[in-house]
């Protein structure tokens, strides 16, 4: 499997490949446990040269959902969660372990057929709550 440059994603999305914005891609690109901010701050804080701040790491986070490199994903009120795997997907969310899973789009009945023609939906995104088991 071919694995994804940071810095080359970046430019492809038109972002400026800043070596704190190079770390924290290449991070959220690496996993799968859908890190908060303060955790991707705590993963990566040790691979740049100078010290990396809470302020840095949130505009940076910001900026890559704005230029569609990574999504924010809303687990909890107030609490955000960052991926890098911007496919059509959903989310699930264990609430013992507060791990958090991605669930294939298709596996959910489309709800744009649900609802009547005086709704236009552009896009939607569905966040299950749960144990998983396993």
């Amino acid at each position: 499997m071919h694995e994804i440059n940071a810095e080359e994603l970046l430019l492809k999305k038109g972002v400026k490949p800043t070596p704190q914005r190079v770390v924290i891609t290449q991070y959220l690109l690496s996993t799968h446990s859908h890190p908060t901010a303060d955790e991707i701050l705590d993963e990566v804080k040790n691979a740049l040269p100078v010290s990396l701040s809470r302020a840095t790491v949130y505009n940076t986070l910001k900026t890559l959902v704005e230029a569609g490199v990574i999504q924010e994903v809303v687990t909890e009120p107030g609490r955000s969660r960052y991926d890098a795997n911007v496919s059509d997907h959903h989310h699930f969310v264990d609430t013992e372990t507060g791990a958090v899973f991605d669930i294939p789009a298709e596996v959910i009945t489309p709800v744009r057929a649900t609802l009547d023609e005086r709704f236009k939906v552009d896009g939607y995104k569905v966040v299950f709550f749960g144990r998983r088991q396993d």
